[in-house]
């Protein structure tokens, strides 16, 4: 099991994009950390337009948020102004 390593120094957070920032920061540190090598270097991965963090961060900060569906997610980025 990864170990959450003191390496991150997180004091306030206020704003959305700043937590999300945050949170794919942490993801990706422990996804390349436990995802073994065949995953990361299978075919295609070169055309992806996200990243497998990316997709694992949105999928948790939705949730976070209680937002159950894609859907509802996509409504609420666009609604906010949080769309890229």
């Amino acid at each position: 099991m990864s170990e959450f390593p003191n390496k991150y120094s997180i004091k306030e957070i206020t704003e959305l994009k700043d937590f999300i920032t945050v949170a794919y920061v942490i993801i990706d540190d422990i996804y390349q950390d436990v995802t073994p090598i065949y995953i990361k270097n299978r075919r295609n991965i070169k055309n992806a337009i996200l990243s497998d963090s990316e997709i694992i961060t949105i999928a948790i900060v939705g949730e976070l948020l209680t937002i159950d569906s894609e859907r509802a997610w996509y409504s609420f980025c666009s609604k906010t102004g949080f769309n890229g």
